[in-house]
Parts: C-alpha cells; sequence; structure tokens
C-alpha cells in the first residue's frame, strides 16, 4: 500500500470513529444592493513597503535549508486532493475549491478518483491522530529531524504533515539518509550556474488536519483557502503581519473570508518559473506578483468600464 493511501485510510478511520461533523459549513453570505448587484467588499493595505512584504514572506516560508541556495517546496508531481470527515456535499465543494486554487496556480490535476496526495481531515484532535501515526507507524517519518516532528505536533486547532522529496533539476529522486557520515550523492550533468541550483525540493504528499471544536463559524471557502496556503506551500502563521493573510485565520478578531493579495502573491511567485529557483527568488517575486496583479485588476476595471459605456 503507497504510503497516499495509508494517509487516507488512517484519516478516514479517525473521522468515521467520530460524531457526525459539526463545522459551519455554509458560505460567508454575499451582500445585494437595491438592484440586485453583488457588492463586493475588498480591504485595502496602505503604506505597505517592499522591505514589509519581503519580511512577512520570510516570516511565514517553512524552508528546507538556507533562501540563498536552497529552493522551496512544491507540487510537481499531479496533484490529487482529498477529504475526510465531511458529508459528501461539503467535501464535494471543499475539493473543488482546492482543485481551483491548484488549477489557478497552474499545477496539474488528476482526476476525481485518483489516489489523494493531499488529504485535509476533519477530526476531534489531531495533535493525537498524527501521534498515534508516529508511534505506530514511525517508517513513515524517518527521514524528519526531531524539530520537524515537534512542528507537526505543536499544539493548536491544525497540524500539518509535509512529505518533501529533494530532486534533481530534471526530477530524478535523491536518496534520503540521516547517516552524517555518507551523505547522499548523485552525479548529474549540469551547467554552472547561480541562476537556480542543481537540486529542487518537491511535495510529495501532505496530510493536514483540521480540530472540529475550532472551525465551528468558519465557511468551507475560508478552510479550504487555508488549507490551500498550508499544503501546496510549506508555511506558517505570521507573528506580525503588516498585510492580511488566510494564515490568520485562527488567531485575527476579523479574518480574512478566503485567500488574500498577498497569500495569492506569494503562491503565485513559488509557481512563477521553474521550481529549482532559490528561495530568495520566491521572496522577491511576492512583490513582483502584487504589482503585476494590481496591473491586470486595472486593466479589467478598465476594459469593465468600457464595455459598459
Amino acid at each position: 500500500m503507497t504510503l497516499s493511501a495509508r494517509f487516507t485510510l488512517v484519516a478516514a478511520a479517525a473521522a468515521l470513529s467520530l460524531p457526525a461533523p459539526l463545522v459551519a459549513q455554509q458560505e460567508v453570505p454575499s451582500a445585494w444592493d437595491e438592484e440586485g448587484n453583488e457588492i463586493v467588499v475588498t480591504g485595502n493595505n496602505e503604506d505597505i513597503s517592499v522591505v514589509q512584504v519581503q519580511r512577512q514572506v520570510r516570516d511565514i516560508v517553512v524552508r528546507q535549508g538556507n533562501l540563498l541556495d536552497s529552493p522551496l517546496a512544491r507540487f510537481e508531481d499531479r496533484l490529487c486532493p482529498g477529504v475526510v470527515g465531511l458529508s459528501g456535499e461539503f467535501a464535494y465543494s471543499f475539493n473543488a475549491r482546492l482543485r481551483a486554487n491548484a488549477e489557478e496556480l497552474g499545477i496539474r490535476l488528476l482526476d476525481d478518483d485518483c489516489e489523494p496526495n493531499f488529504v485535509v481531515a476533519f477530526v476531534d484532535d489531531g495533535e493525537a491522530m498524527f501521534r498515534r501515526m508516529m508511534r505506530d507507524e514511525p517508517q513513515n517519518f524517518q527521514y524528519l529531524n526531531s524539530g520537524e516532528k515537534n512542528d507537526i505536533l505543536e499544539p493548536g486547532p491544525v497540524h500539518v504533515w509535509t512529505s518533501v522529496q529533494p530532486r534533481t533539476l530534471t526530477g530524478m529522486p535523491i536518496a534520503q539518509v540521516r547517516d552524517l557520515m555518507n551523505p547522499p550523492r548523485m552525479g548529474v550533468h549540469a551547467a554552472h550556474t547561480r541562476i537556480y541550483t542543481a537540486t529542487r525540493n518537491d511535495i510529495v504528499s501532505v496530510m493536514l488536519s483540521f480540530d472540529r471544536d475550532a472551525v465551528q463559524g468558519m465557511s468551507l471557502r475560508q478552510l479550504a483557502d487555508y488549507a490551500t496556503i498550508r499544503g501546496l506551500a510549506q508555511t506558517r502563521p505570521p507573528e506580525d503581519p503588516v498585510m492580511d493573510s488566510i494564515l490568520t485565520l485562527f488567531d485575527a478578531e476579523s479574518p480574512p473570508l478566503g485567500l488574500t493579495e498577498f497569500d495569492r502573491a506569494y503562491l503565485r511567485s513559488l509557481y512563477d518559473d521553474i521550481p529549482n529557483l532559490p528561495g530568495f527568488r520566491r521572496v522577491g517575486g511576492t512583490t513582483r506578483q502584487l504589482r503585476l496583479m494590481a496591473e491586470e485588476s486595472a486593466r479589467e476595471s478598465a476594459s469593465q468600464s468600457t464595455a459598459n459605456e
């Protein structure tokens, strides 16, 4: 049985052994004006400098090595999201949102009947579930150091286990070991360059759990978008954000209704260009994506105004 299949079975067993889902599963309702037009309310982050944006990016990224010479992890294999712990209709809507977000980033998707490699589980106690998994199947966590295991088990409403496979720039897996006397080595042909690295870090599977009690009153969109930025990228909530982010869903008094401009800019930067760019390029690319998004929005507004005339 493959690792992703065991992900699904373990999460499903944990979810099915619990009472019916308690999550508030309705989308936040839209507002409408007197003429029946939908009102979209957006917030602005004014007077935010490039330095502040990049500092926030550095604050949220979980990296494998130094940003100057190590690439950040992302999905390169085809993605297959799966949801357990929700009833069929809500699981379908949640999964559809994950797929839409991934497709927007250019991530390739498998058909709906695929074997999940991105599992989202709604359970009573995610920390207890992962502790059982580490105890019963330690071989699945053999390449994680103690700090990475502690991060998974950190107290809170969300727990994320991301399996990252180092690969060559052409996608050949590099053997992983925990023996400092015999580090993994692979001989490949590669041009010497400071633009990109000779290796990349591929996310091959993700398991993310939400504690049911903690998601009361939250919408499917909020939870799916939160899962998107935690699962499609290795991230953590910012400590002192200067720009709105869905990563503050469980911390902010008035959290965003979904992915924010900052979130989308970072994800677009991460999935832009080749996978083996060093991490600092993704940090700087976030401000570039914010500028591009503003230009796209301006063109769309101009086009809509012309169409209405």
